[in-house]
């Protein structure tokens, strides 16, 4: 029944996860093999409509749910129960941070840094990213302002060797990698393939970000 579930979720099969629910409300509280949450599933899956249905029906959030959710009500109640789950780890590694980050949640990442959220905290997955890496990866350059503006390492490394700038380079995304390049990150910083943010952007075609670090690379041996 589990299983079926899970299945109905990332499918994104709304009219069957609403008459699994309906028939056995315990589904709300069900794990999948990874110790998943069914919310949790429905976002990794980017099936927000079965996300927002599971909601509608009266699922309980815990702190990582509130978190990809921005549920802010939530989140915050749940830090004045248990103020270390700020701190805490998913079943799959993530921290709270991690989560809000990745999803764009900026008002959640705000709160969990208030409540002592750590912003050089590795994900205890085979990502071995941080929080900044999350959100970089996840698009959402407001998150990166608030974690770099929170002492976040903009030159760290998570599995592979890549930085914050590999992902905004990957991306395209022209913001986030003016963002980084001004608060220190290396344009020059290659992976453990030996691959640079620049050849990232050739790859994909972003020519926006190709003349973005040449620019800044010019500027860089320039001055060198």
């Amino acid at each position: 029944m589990s299983k079926e579930f899970f299945d109905a979720i990332r499918a994104g099969d709304s009219a069957k996860v609403s008459a699994m629910v309906d028939g056995n409300a315990s589904l709300l509280s069900a794990r999948d093999e990874r110790g998943v949450s069914a919310f949790a599933a429905a976002k990794y899956s980017r099936q927000n409509e079965v996300a927002g249905l599971l909601l509608e029906k009266g699922m309980s959030l815990d702190i990582f749910d509130a978190s990809m959710a921005g549920a802010m009500a939530r989140i915050l109640a749940l830090l004045e129960q248990n103020p270390s789950s700020v701190s805490s780890y998913s079943p799959d590694g993530w921290t709270p941070l991690h989560l809000a980050a990745f999803f764009g949640q900026p008002q959640a990442v705000e709160a969990l840094l208030a409540h002592g959220a750590d912003v050089h905290a590795r994900a205890k997955n085979a990502t071995n990213n941080m929080p900044l890496h999350a959100a970089a990866a996840g698009r959402n350059v407001e998150a990166v302002r608030l974690l770099v503006g929170r002492g976040a390492d903009v030159n760290a490394r998570q599995e592979g060797g890549w930085t914050a700038l590999h992902s905004a380079a990957q991306s395209g995304d022209v913001e986030m990698a003016r963002l980084l390049i001004a608060t220190g990150a290396q344009v020059e910083a290659r992976a453990s393939n030996n691959q640079n943010a620049l050849d990232l952007a050739l790859t994909k075609g972003h020519q926006a970000m190709v003349n973005l670090l040449d620019e800044y690379a010019a500027g860089a041996h320039g001055a060198s």
